[in-house]
């Protein structure tokens, strides 16, 4: 019997979480997915799922089918990828996803001699936050992550996290903003202030930014998914943006100023997540190795 398409049709069930979602995105019925569900747990001869919960539950059978399933997925992907490069003659390709310090940070400098390495790499860059990283990294839709390296206890297993530098969140403000001038602001003074909120395109899975406290969401004037956006916005109003400390330069050059707090934001580590399968490709591991033997030099 040839179960990868139920396998596939698992796996899809598990990202969606629910068989309604599961069903939509296959664009078969959920009675159908149900039964496959059902054959592929009698051809295996174990329970998948734990039954009775609202949303899928796995079981340990089913966690370690869908660590299989993943990897599958990216394998055929990938074999997608290879044999139209053949075809086609395109470039091979790099799919990063990484947050805003390192889109507008670290990751030019540090990109440097890799991408003169490998000047016929295509290069995507997109924007995530940690936990969309980490899943699209198991799903094969992305080959590094680069973002906060999540506690030991919230790291996934398939997943290597290699720290690379340390980041924090600073506050600015434009020069005539009523904080701009005081000393040693109070969380109590800056829960009176509105706020600029940067946040990720995507926002699957519950991830906050290590920031300096929750934000009262009655104080938020704009949230935005850009850089750039959320600079200009501080600049021409009277809101406060938190940003990581490596977007400073660009904060200060383009008009706000760094606020004087009493109270520190605690530094974190971010650095780069990817899984075994990519260090099989030469262009992917030397990108690793490109990020890690910089970050070593500059110590």
């Amino acid at each position: 019997m040839y179960l990868h398409k139920l396998i596939f049709q698992f796996k899809i069930l598990v990202d969606q979480k629910t068989y309604t979602a599961a069903a939509k995105k296959l664009c078969i019925s959920q009675p159908t997915l149900t039964q496959n569900i059902k054959r592929l747990e009698s051809a295996m001869e174990v329970s998948l799922l734990s039954r009775g919960s609202k949303n899928v539950s796995l079981t340990v059978y089913g966690e370690s089918l869908y660590q299989h399933a993943c990897m599958l997925d990216r394998s055929y992907k990938q074999a997608l990828l290879d044999i139209d490069a053949i075809k086609r003659k395109h470039r091979q390709t790099l799919i990063l996803e990484c947050g805003h310090a390192w889109s507008h940070g670290k990751l030019f400098d540090l990109m440097k001699s890799y991408m003169n390495q490998y000047p016929d790499i295509r290069i995507v860059i997109k924007n995530s936050n940690t936990v969309m990283g980490q899943n699209n990294l198991l799903r094969g839709y992305c080959d590094i992550a680069l973002g906060a390296i999540p506690d030991v206890k919230e790291q996934l297993p398939g997943i290597k996290y290699v720290p690379v530098f340390t980041s924090q969140f600073l506050l600015f403000c434009s020069e005539d903003h009523p904080c701009a001038k005081v000393e040693n602001l109070t969380a109590e003074q800056l829960a009176q202030c509105e706020w600029v909120l940067l946040k990720h395109e995507s926002n699957e899975g519950k991830f906050e930014d290590p920031l300096l406290w929750n934000i009262p969401p009655e104080n938020i004037r704009f949230e935005v998914y850009s850089v750039s956006n959320a600079i200009a916005l501080a600049r021409q109003s009277h809101c406060i943006v938190a940003l990581a400390r490596q977007l400073k330069n660009e904060a200060i050059g383009r008009g706000l100023i760094s606020l004087n707090s009493s109270i520190a934001s605690t530094e974190f580590q971010t650095g780069l997540m990817y899984t075994d399968d990519v260090v099989k490709h030469a262009h992917k591991k030397a990108f690793i190795d490109a990020v890690i033997n910089y970050n070593s030099q500059c110590l």
